[in-house]
């Protein structure tokens, strides 16, 4: 059925439309490509990923899927002496401890660069750009000047110092050593970069005034620079943990997970270097397994809610807190009253001052 509209309806939801698209048609030609970007390659893959996380999932053979509901997740959190239960907690344990190591690292290492090129010595730029080279280069180049480094028998590190050093494949230790050294050295530019932005927004009359009251040095970075940087601080703390929590490509190339260890207690093999990220595409590359592509997402959906607990609990800590205590309330109440009563005499003190002025004329 046909519906009718007036001249005027018609103008106006026409000219509605052409002025909506005069005022946001650039913008939305500007997004369009993020947009579908962002549907395809992230939206889709998350609920499909929940979708497969629910089940028993083979993508070379679909007539093998089976519904499980939330069996793999308690697989992964529960089923101890499980396969993926004791490999999963294994490689998240590695992270976190990695994660511990590399966090602080992160933040503290670039901070004193910052500081120390904020402060503008001879050749400073030189400095900086230096600091910030190894960020450019991709982690399979970096991870390939590492191996040469630290390789066993002809790497450049054994030869200085004449010695014949498993570095990569020898103990656990060493080897989480030159992965942490990679991280670093290549991981280090971008906190610098935030962080050398920061140290320039600061007013430097508050420095001043330091200087005024006797605080230098030392005491002036924890006192004035440190408070004045501290949402640079946190941006960096947030996606220095995110980062390390997905630590993959410095595993990948130098040790691919090694050295493997026995234990005995349940006669299983374990990866000392393996992340979690990095058992989770070796799940998907190496591993044959009917269920694997389940499993793997629901650990990936796990490990995504950990990485987002831990989140929520920064933001939580490092929250502005206002100062909303019932005496402050109180003084600013009664501050208020003292501020209305004075313009109120202000206001008498004129009106009487200009009838003074009239009786006198």
């Amino acid at each position: 059925m046909s519906q009718l509209t007036t001249v005027s309806d018609y103008a106006l939801k026409r000219s509605k439309r052409i002025e909506f698209f005069k005022r946001y048609g650039l913008v939305i030609l500007f997004l369009a490509p993020y947009l579908v970007f962002f549907l395809v390659f992230c939206i889709y893959p998350l609920f499909y990923g929940i979708y497969m996380s629910l089940m028993k999932y083979s993508i070379g053979n679909p007539s093998l899927n089976e519904w499980r509901g939330f069996q793999n997740f308690f697989t992964i959190l529960f089923d101890s002496g499980n396969y993926y239960h004791d490999q999963f907690w294994y490689a998240m344990g590695n992270t976190v401890k990695a994660a511990l190591i590399l966090v602080p690292l992160g933040i503290i290492v670039p901070l004193v660069f910052a500081i120390l090129v904020n402060a503008k010595p001879k050749g400073y730029k030189v400095f900086r750009a230096l600091i910030y080279l190894p960020s450019i280069f991709p982690v399979s180049a970096s991870g390939v000047m590492f191996a040469a480094l630290f390789g066993q028998h002809f790497g450049y590190i054994n030869q200085w110092i004449g010695e014949n050093i498993d570095w990569l494949g020898g103990s656990a230790t060493s080897a989480w050593f030159v992965i942490i050294l990679l991280c670093m050295w290549g991981g280090w530019g971008g906190n610098f970069m935030i962080l050398s932005a920061g140290l320039k927004n600061i007013d430097k009359s508050l420095y001043e005034a330091a200087s005024v009251d006797g605080c230098t040095g030392i005491k002036r970075t924890f006192a004035v620079t440190l408070p004045a940087i501290r949402h640079q601080l946190i941006l960096c703390l947030f996606t220095t943990i995110i980062g390390y929590f997905g630590l993959y490509g410095q595993v990948y190339v130098l040790t691919n997970g090694g050295p493997s260890i026995f234990n005995p207690a349940d006669e299983k093999n374990y990866n000392t270097t393996m992340t979690i990220m990095w058992f989770l595409q070796n799940q998907i590359s190496s591993s044959g397994r009917l269920d694997v592509y389940g499993m793997v997402s629901a650990m990936g959906l796990t490990l995504g809610v950990i990485i987002g607990a831990i989140a929520g609990l920064q933001l939580f800590i490092t929250r502005e807190r206002k100062s909303g205590t019932k005496i402050s309330k109180e003084f600013f109440e009664r501050k208020k009253v003292k501020e209305s009563a004075d313009n109120k005499s202000v206001t008498v003190d004129t009106e009487t001052s200009s009838d003074t002025e009239v009786q006198n004329e």
